[in-house]
């Protein structure tokens, strides 16, 4: 075999060619001879043939096979039980296990030992005193790597929940954690914070990538919606009657899933949402906006006058006239359903502005009436939606669930996108709940084995959406 081969090119080479079967036996070690694998770190050949004929060899093969793991943090647990149980140089064993991993395609690149000894030991001998300095930048530098490996990353880094360490990975963190402190002290270095910076360092630059990444992403959504609110306007034509302008019905369901689509993206960049689209929809259509009092004066001088002078009583005032109780009674029922409106009582008010359009019966602008009305339920409903992302903000998945569930049957029926919304939005809620699990078995572990105060309040608002979660009812059972 004429090519020169390192111990991890050696291994990936013997895995592409054979699959992964060799790790699990002693004959990897063998094998890897005759690739002349050793050369360059004789001491490496003790300690592969010690990691495959005690099993540990297997573990990983084992790991490997179940689907659905975080492949290297298992890996590097089994590395650390190894390290407990084996009196090899800590740099030699980093190396054997990462050339596995590499060998596994799961690194692209490994930390080679720091000498090229034949003695694959730790020196016993020497001052455990002397020792120290070594072993705390070993145990950093472990700290720096396991907190690159154990971190969760996000499968869509648009939608997901940024980075984040599981509580398993908590745990494994805090035991080196505790030997950095410990050695540190021992030194007599006052460097605490040094597991936290850098572990702050690493969660902050996942937070600012993906930042960057939805804010990339919500300017071009933002472009989209003003080119789509100029393709839908309809510009009032001239007319005997003006009309205010107004955007195309078979473009509104687009406009509203791509404004959904951009206040989601408000929230995944942790801002509070702005009426942005609101504001640019208002901006466009100002310049065709007739009021309805200039329509009506527009209706008395065009048509209800001349129709006066010919017919002794204008049709328009006649009618008007004979409306007048049907329109007192829907001022009313507006006014009671805007009152819902402003104290936040999103149903009741939907409901009223839709009893409003209804229950209007007079002859004097019907049509007018009622859809004033409805477009108002409109209006509730988006103001609803700005509440729930408010909402999702703080957690309150109690009180977004009343909301949804607060929207009158009727309306929704009539509006299958709104309901569509509701009903994708309370499956993201389900999504959620076992997303935070793992969150609040963290704060148990971290508070002597039970819920804080916080967490229980917490653990009601899960319950809220996901009633029948086994986690979340096992929780509560043993917090009682």
């Amino acid at each position: 075999m004429n090519k020169k081969y390192q111990l991890h090119t050696g291994i990936k080479d013997i895995i592409q060619t054979n699959g992964i079967e060799p790790i699990r036996t002693v004959q990897l070690a063998n094998i890897l001879a005759d690739y002349s694998a050793y050369d360059e770190y004789p001491a490496t050949k003790v300690v592969l043939k010690d990691v495959l004929t005690t099993g540990y060899g297997q573990r990983i093969y084992n790991t490997f096979n179940e689907s659905g793991k975080n492949y290297l943090a298992e890996i590097e647990m089994i590395k650390q039980d190894y390290s407990k149980k084996s009196k090899f140089k800590k740099d030699v064993v980093n190396y054997v296990f990462d050339s596995i991993c590499y060998g596994l395609g799961l690194k692209t690149a490994v930390k080679e030992p720091s000498s090229n000894s034949f003695d694959p030991y730790i020196n016993e001998s020497d001052n455990i005193l002397d020792k120290l300095p070594g072993m705390l930048a070993e145990l950093k530098k472990e700290y720096d790597e396991a907190l690159k490996s154990l971190l969760v990353l996000p499968k869509d880094i648009i939608w997901d929940a940024v980075a984040y360490y599981p509580a398993s990975a908590e745990n494994q963190l805090y035991l080196i954690e505790g030997k950095i402190h410990v050695i540190s002290n021992q030194l007599g270095i006052n460097d605490n914070n040094w597991c936290k910076n850098l572990k702050e360092k690493t969660l902050n630059s996942h937070r600012q990538r993906k930042v960057n990444s939805v804010k990339e992403v919500l300017d071009a959504k933002k472009i989209d919606f003003t080119n789509l609110l100029n393709t839908a306007l309809v510009k009032p034509s001239a007319s005997y009657i003006s009309k205010s302008g107004h955007y195309a019905s078979d473009k509104l369901s687009d406009i509203e899933k791509l404004e959904s689509e951009i206040k989601g993206l408000y929230g995944e960049m942790g801002v509070k949402y702005d009426d942005w689209c609101k504001i640019e929809k208002n901006r466009i259509l100002s310049p065709y906006v007739v009021s309805d009092s200039s329509r009506l004066r527009q209706m008395l001088l065009k048509i209800a006058m001349p129709a006066a002078m010919f017919c002794g009583v204008g049709y328009y005032g006649g009618t008007y006239a004979v409306s007048t109780d049907e329109i007192n009674a829907y001022e009313q029922r507006m006014k009671a359903a805007d009152g819902y409106l402003a104290n936040g009582n999103y149903g009741k008010a939907i409901a009223g502005f839709i009893q409003a359009s209804n229950q209007y019966d007079g002859s004097f602008r019907t049509s007018s009436y009622k859809d004033e009305a409805l477009s108002q339920a409109d209006v509730c409903f988006a103001k609803m939606q700005d509440q729930v992302t408010l909402l999702i903000d703080g957690k309150q998945y109690g009180q977004i669930l009343a909301l949804m569930n607060s929207i009158p049957t009727e309306y929704l029926a009539a509006n299958q996108n709104k309901s569509d919304w509701i009903e994708k939005t309370k499956i993201d809620l389900q999504n959620t709940v076992a997303e935070e699990v793992d969150q609040l078995a963290e704060i148990i572990s971290f508070n002597g084995g039970h819920l804080t105060e916080d967490g229980k309040k917490y653990l009601d608002q899960l319950l809220a959406v996901s009633p029948d979660n086994y986690w979340l009812n096992l929780i509560k059972t043993k917090e009682k």
